[in-house]
């Protein structure tokens, strides 16, 4: 059995046998299986020199033929070598649980006349002229459609077994969403670390004042999620939004509160139906005022001289009346809560530190550029890399070096300035009108102010009820439109509002 003859005036060739040894997972072990089909190859005449073996985890239920190793790689050896003759197995499902994969290897194997020797149930699949006869056709048609009815039920099984991890709170399979992590019996648990990134992200969101964009670049730029690219990063978080099992909905444990994530939808849905900005804002207020009656938002009338709800019929107020009453409402609350020393040095410390994190994150991956670049010249010298190529990839290379320089560059600038902050703290003083522009004015109020909501109550009077970012009072004006008066009548805690 170890030898043929090739020829009337050729040399002998020495034939050579293939074992396919397959198991479908990690706990399931390959040796006795080996060991098993290794005797039999033995007792036919192959010494261990002529004997390949091809030992594979992987699932004959989940995997194509163009996507399994062993298959693949048992072609491979037939076609490189003609002194193959014979493939063992020590059950026909080692090959495949699929019947159209089946019929497909064993066609191969008959057109190039290698034998095929399976142990359980014992199945030799040519006689002796190379042919296969039609007891053994029928055998490997019966056992084939044996191992696809198996495989039906095994997927039966297993999406029954999944079923019931998930009514009992266990993971059904494959990998946890980004912010929990999986115990030993197979239950979803909050991780540490991941789940202070989503905890994070919704509050940022839910502020209304930051784009997912700005997120996703501040994520970036601390050093978390190195692997994934912006976009990607993006269409990441975009998705979390989405996620209302993370309020605490089985089987997965609580990381935001509910509350947290309505006001998240609340903002996205503000978002959907706000009006697109315009450059050139001449309101200092636009984007802030409500209609108390029905909720609308107002916005700035075309004249430049009042906000309104619609043209003709809608509330209206003219912006001498309730712009300078912002302003000095937003000025106080300003320098109280903002401008104080204490404070201010506080914020700014969290800022450098977050910048610092920023500065080390950038300057790892110029490192990891510049070792690219490298090695790009290495691969040049070497010849492994055609100059045309080699020079194409250093100058996009030299490109993400410029953006990340130019990036850390600002970074420096940043930190230089706040570092300045820092100092003056101590000495900080007021801000000076005369040299503020309409945006600096803008930028002060939105840091204040949360919403403005208004109400007429007669024909030249309006209640203005101011809710800030700060705390949780809300501060109602009376303004009288003949008089141009605003008296401060009622300041109110919105938590002791709602229970009453």
């Amino acid at each position: 059995m170890g030898y043929m003859a090739v020829g009337n005036n050729k040399p002998y060739m020495t034939n050579k046998a293939i074992i396919l040894s397959r198991v479908s997972s990690n706990h399931q072990t390959l040796e006795q299986q080996t060991e098993a089909v290794l005797k039999e190859v033995r007792k036919d005449g192959y010494t261990d020199d002529n004997i390949i073996i091809i030992e594979d985890k992987e699932s004959a239920i989940k995997l194509s033929e163009e996507e399994r190793n062993g298959l693949n790689r048992m072609k491979e050896y037939i076609n490189n070598d003609p002194s193959i003759n014979a493939v063992y197995l020590y059950e026909i499902s080692r090959l495949s649980r699929r019947q159209t994969i089946l019929f497909n290897i064993r066609d191969y194997l008959i057109q190039r006349k290698i034998q095929l020797i399976i142990l359980q149930p014992y199945m030799r699949l040519l006689d002796e002229n190379g042919e296969m006869q039609q007891s053994t056709s029928l055998m490997f048609s019966v056992f084939s459609s044996f191992c696809e009815s198996e495989m039906a039920l095994k997927k039966v099984r297993m999406m029954r077994g999944r079923r019931h991890n998930i009514s009992i709170g266990k993971i059904g399979s494959g990998r946890p969403p980004f912010g929990y992590a999986i115990n030993k019996e197979k239950y979803y648990i909050v991780d540490p670390i991941t789940s202070k990134i989503v905890e994070r992200f919704f509050l940022q969101y839910s502020k209304g004042d930051t784009t997912i964009a700005d997120i996703a670049k501040e994520l970036k730029e601390e050093g978390h999620f190195p692997n994934t690219s912006f976009d990607t990063l993006q269409q990441n978080l975009l998705r979390w939004l989405e996620r209302e099992f993370y309020v605490g909905i089985p089987p997965y444990p609580q990381i935001i509160s509910k509350s947290l994530f309505n006001k998240v939808q609340s903002v996205r849905k503000k978002r959907k139906c706000a009006p697109k900005k315009k450059n050139n804002n001449r309101f200092l207020l636009k984007g802030l005022l409500y209609d108390g009656e029905n909720g609308k938002r107002m916005s700035g009338w075309t004249n430049g001289d009042s906000y309104n709800v619609s043209h003709n019929k809608g509330l209206t107020i003219k912006r001498k009346l309730i712009d300078p009453l912002l302003w000095e409402y937003a000025k106080k609350l300003y320098r109280k809560h903002i401008m104080n020393p204490s404070i201010m040095k506080r914020q700014l410390q969290k800022d450098l530190a977050v910048i610092g994190k920023k500065v080390d994150t950038i300057r790892t991956e110029m490192k990891s550029i510049r070792d690219k670049m490298d090695k790009v010249e290495e691969r040049m010298i070497f010849g492994n890399l055609s100059n045309e190529r080699g020079e194409e990839l250093i100058e996009k290379l030299k490109d993400q070096l410029s953006d990340k320089e130019r990036r850390l560059l600002e970074l420096t600038n940043e930190t230089v300035y706040k570092q300045q902050q820092m100092v003056e703290a101590e000495f900080l003083g007021d801000f000076n009108e005369d040299t503020m522009t309409l945006d600096d004015k803008i930028a002060i109020v939105r840091k204040v102010v949360k919403k403005i909501t208004i109400v007429r109550t007669l024909k030249f009077t309006a209640h203005i009820s101011i809710f800030n970012n700060l705390n949780d009072i809300v501060s109602v004006y009376e303004i009288k439109g003949r008089r141009y008066t605003s008296t401060l009548i009622d300041e109110y805690h919105l938590k002791e509002k709602k229970t009453s």
